[in-house]
């Protein structure tokens, strides 16, 4: 039987916006140095853009994201990127 997924909402400032190429598709993710001061997470943040073309995220700005914890050994993955 395998452990349960855990969920928990954690909290931090963008440092960085990196965009990654694979293949001929790009997309951006949201480097996030977490306020409990563990190592820095990599969230998927898609076309990042308002409906008037301004970004959605900008360095410096404050964060909430999911973390779902799994099996032990598996990767942690953060998800569900907001501004607070």
């Amino acid at each position: 039987m395998q452990a349960p997924t855990i969920k928990r909402t954690g909290s931090g400032t963008i440092n960085a916006i990196r965009k990654v190429w694979i293949d001929a598709t790009s997309t951006q993710f949201a480097m996030v140095l977490p306020d409990e001061g563990c190592s820095q997470l990599a969230i998927r943040i898609g076309l990042n853009l308002t409906a008037d073309g301004g970004d959605c995220f900008q360095v410096g700005d404050k964060v909430q994201y999911t973390l779902l914890t799994g099996p032990v050994g598996a990767f942690a993955r953060a998800q569900d990127l907001v501004k607070f």
